[in-house]
């Protein structure tokens, strides 16, 4: 059976259209030249020390070589130096500040000493990490100490994770450490010690805000109380109502702590 087939008639012809014809008084666009998007700086090298990645800012000094007074500045989780340095913004004593570059980058930018967090319910676990850290820091102040023209004994502060690690700097590895001033810190009951050892133990001042939640108060009290049963020189300056933060109030006397043990340093390496 055949198909039936529709046949129509073919379409009309289709006309070019013709362009109008051009304003002889009208100015023709010359398209812009786009300027490319500059690349931004490269990132400084990191220095180390010890294999210890660092920045290093002189305060109050024209001659970064000249020997002065040096604190080490711990960041806390998420942080980096070229942003905690700040804290030292309008600090008056002529002082090099170094501050050391967490072991490890967070996923949502900025560094973490440890892989366990402070509120993390296994505290052996957290005690491992922030004990490598510690001994891990302790070899880069040893080398920098040495390197970096130093008066006296290295201050050692640091915020949260670095609170946490100036407290164990302080307590084990008193060797490299003059002064100890610890913000939003604690130190867990595993890395206590078990008595006041043998020589000179550096000072230890805790500041601590008593709405934290992120290291909460009570265990920093509790972790300053036992050091001070053990007769080591061991204090605490209390923040009601304060949160994980370093207010004003808090701030002005973190520069009057460190302030003085700079001034009790230089003291010291007088001849």
């Amino acid at each position: 059976m055949a198909l039936a087939c529709e046949i129509s008639s073919p379409p009309p012809p289709v006309e070019p259209r013709t362009p109008p014809a051009a304003d002889p008084n009208e100015q023709a666009i010359v398209p812009t030249a786009v300027e490319p998007i500059p690349e931004p700086p490269p990132e400084p090298p990191w220095p180390t020390a010890a294999g210890l990645a660092y920045r290093e800012v002189v305060l109050n000094a024209t001659d970064p070589e000249q020997p002065l007074p040096m604190i080490v500045a711990l960041h806390g989780l998420g942080d980096a130096p070229d942003n905690f340095r700040h804290v030292f913004d309008d600090f008056p004593e002529p002082v090099r500040v170094i501050l050391p570059r967490g072991l490890d980058p967070v996923p949502d930018g900025g560094w973490s000493w440890f892989p366990v967090r402070a509120r993390n319910p296994d505290v052996e676990a957290l005690s491992s990490g922030i004990a490598h850290a510690s001994d891990r820091i302790a070899e880069g102040i040893r080398e920098l100490s040495q390197s970096r023209p130093t008066v006296g004994k290295p201050i050692v502060t640091g915020f949260s994770q670095g609170g946490i690690l100036t407290f164990t700097l302080a307590v084990h590895h008193p060797d490299v450490v003059g002064h100890a001033v610890a913000v939003a810190g604690w130190l867990p009951p595993p890395l206590w010690p078990k008595g006041k050892g043998d020589g000179p133990r550096p000072p230890l001042h805790a500041l601590h805000g008593t709405a934290d939640v992120a290291v909460p108060f009570e265990p920093t009290k509790a972790a300053i109380d036992e050091l001070e049963a053990l007769g080591l020189p061991a204090s605490l300056t209390v923040y009601d109502g304060v949160g994980h933060a370093i207010p004003p109030s808090m701030r002005r006397d973190l520069h009057d702590r460190l302030g003085d043990a700079v001034h009790e340093q230089s003291k010291k390496a007088k001849p």
